[in-house]
């Protein structure tokens, strides 16, 4: 017993040695990047400046779309460390870990310590999982609580003292109420539906008494009942109309009948089949592993890695139920799938530990082994030997200003990836063994940081939203209103998050807009050119004061009708800098933090 201590505590210890940097990485080296991050950061410094935790604000006006737990963490993290989008970072990665922390204990308890380390590394390292543990973006904390409470149940279901059963199913409900906190109701029918699914399974729906669903449906009540109270209080019924109906029944109808609801739109409608493409593109690279993964979840075959014999049973409830509820729904993203990403991590994992365990496999098995472990290993080795030449082909044509130091670090990386893909290889044809995975996952480390290191800032000066916003802070007055022609959300969000100016949101042309003669500011987030020519049509006397292109088809524009002021040498050595250092020394509170 002492012995398996020892080595559940070492495990985890490695694990938090591996995911903290990086999860730690690339959270400061660029800005906000548009669609969901300029938003939900406003959205937590407007409940930091307020202080009203019950509805969350987006331009002073109210936006309900999710309940406001996340935003009320990113609005302590701003009190606490100030406004920045360094600092707007920290909830999530905070989240991440500690959601890949419940997968540990989720793993353990069904499969042991070691199958619990694979399965937290492949849940941390996949592609969509790790995005958001850099993204603005609530979903990393929905699929934490989620996880937590799955694992909360497990501890109940397989306690033997009604004590023990009591107090973690308490704790089961509670982590359900959180997840709702964060997202509604999908973060108490994504647990609900798995448990009820596994137990139907197991044959055992009698424990649905023993998990007293009164006790839970109390505890809910309890919770959330001040919340609903206070969203009446503030906004009467339309604010609870809003929530429930076009928050929540709305986006899960098909389109055409959620079309018929009035009210705000609910966009992301894709057909049913949509994660069966997206889900594997999300769950990259371990992706390439689900083919051997499932059948092997499916098969007889390794019975004896399952100590609790409810592992693999429990996973696949938790995954299948997860993406047939989610396909059900009318609006469809891939970080939507957040929550059940976990189930997959351990399966994939306990298919890994077998592969390490047994060396005589099944003959099916044992090719589609080595099949498609021969396809990641060829994959990692050709991003090694590509870096180089894409890089080189890049440059010329996209990065003409680009450090000597960046070339450096592309070809360190190159040579780093290209070894270790080359013995990984060579391990790999000999036998899969424990040496061929522990080089496959550092591997895959190394190529993750040097996309948060290396990439992330060059991504950003085609993304980011700071040197506009700091061009508008050098030239629209401090008593001059500043207006917005037909924002979205992300420019809702961006500017005022980056300047601490709300915007004064209009549909009025140019002409109408400054026919006071006035002084008159008019922002656009714009795309192929559509706002602009809106503007200029019957005789606008505005004109363009700055502009900045962000990707291949928007623009954000700055129009006055005074003429646009002159540019001193301290504005162009400023734009010089912008220009060859993208972000780096943003400072939020310069922007009108706290």
């Amino acid at each position: 017993m002492h012995n398996g201590q020892n080595l559940i505590f070492k495990n985890l210890l490695l694990l938090l040695l591996i995911v903290i940097p990086l999860f730690s990485l690339g959270i400061s080296n660029h800005g906000l990047w548009s669609a969901d991050e300029p938003r939900v950061a406003e959205i937590g410094r407007e409940m930091a400046i307020t202080g009203n935790w019950a509805v969350p604000m987006l331009n002073e006006k109210p936006f309900l779309e999710q309940p406001p737990l996340y935003y009320a963490s990113l609005a302590l993290a701003f009190k606490a460390f100030g406004v920045s989008d360094t600092v707007a970072r920290i909830p999530s990665a905070v989240f991440a870990l500690a959601g890949v922390l419940a997968v540990f204990f989720v793993a353990n308890l069904l499969f042991g310590p070691r199958i619990a380390l694979f399965s937290g590394f492949i849940l941390a390292t996949t592609g969509e999982y790790f995005r958001v543990a850099h993204w603005v973006i609530v979903d990393g904390a929905l699929a934490c609580f989620v996880l937590w409470a799955m694992y909360f149940f497990l501890r109940g279901y397989l306690a033997n003292d009604d004590r023990k059963k009591l107090l973690h199913y308490s704790m089961f409900y509670l982590f359900c109420t959180f997840a709702f906190y964060v997202k509604g109701f999908i973060g108490i029918i994504l647990p609900g539906l798995a448990v009820f699914v596994f137990l139907a399974f197991e044959k055992n729906l009698r424990e649905l008494i023993r998990m007293r669903f009164w006790l839970g449906f109390l505890i809910f009540i309890a919770a959330t009942l001040p919340w609903f109270i206070a969203l009446w209080q503030q906004g009467g019924a339309e604010h609870l109309k809003v929530f429930f109906l076009h928050n929540h029944l709305q986006r899960f109808l098909p389109a055409g009948m959620a079309g018929k609801i009035s009210g705000a739109s609910s966009g992301h409608h894709n057909p049913f089949y949509y994660y069966l493409k997206e889900f594997p593109v999300g769950f990259l690279p371990w992706s390439i592993l689900l083919v051997p993964s499932l059948y092997f979840a499916f098969s007889k075959t390794g019975l004896s890695h399952e100590p609790s014999g409810k592992g693999r049973l429990f996973a696949k409830c938790w995954f299948f139920t997860g993406i047939i509820f989610l396909s059900l729904a009318s609006t469809k993203r891939t970080l939507y799938l957040m929550p059940i990403f976990a189930p997959v991590s351990m399966l994939t994992a306990y298919f890994i530990d077998y592969t390490i365990a047994c060396a005589e496999r099944p003959k099916f098995l044992k090719v589609t082994t080595a099949i498609f472990t021969r396809f990641l290993d060829v994959l990692l080795l050709v991003i090694g030997v590509g870096l180089v030449p894409v890089y080189l082909y890049c440059r010329t044509r996209y990065l003409p200003d680009a450090s000597s130091g960046l070339f450096a670090t592309i070809i360190v990386t190159s040579l780093v990836v290209t070894i270790l893909s080359c013995f990984a290889l060579k391990h790999g044809i000999r036998n899969i063994t424990l040496k061929y995975w522990s080089l496959t996952t550092v591997n895959i480390c190394f190529i993750f940081a040097f996309m948060l290191v290396a990439l992330f800032p060059i991504l950003d000066r085609h993304k980011t939203f700071v040197p506009f916003c700091r061009g508008i802070a050098r030239t629209v007055p401090a008593d001059t209103a500043l207006y917005a022609y037909k924002p979205d959300e992300t420019l809702r969000g961006a500017v005022p998050f980056y300047t601490g100016r709300f915007l004064v949101e209009t549909e009025d042309g140019g002409k109408n807009l400054c026919a006071a003669g006035s002084p008159c500011y008019v922002i656009i987030r714009d795309r192929r050119g559509v706002l602009e020519n809106e503007l200029f049509s019957g005789d606008s006397r505005l004109q363009v004061v700055s502009k900045q292109v962000m990707g291949t088809d928007r623009a954000l524009v700055l129009f006055s009708n005074r003429p646009a002021p002159k540019k001193t040498a301290v504005d162009d050595a400023i734009g010089k800098i912008e220009k060859k250092t993208g972000t780096k020394g943003r400072d939020g509170k310069d922007a009108g933090g706290l």
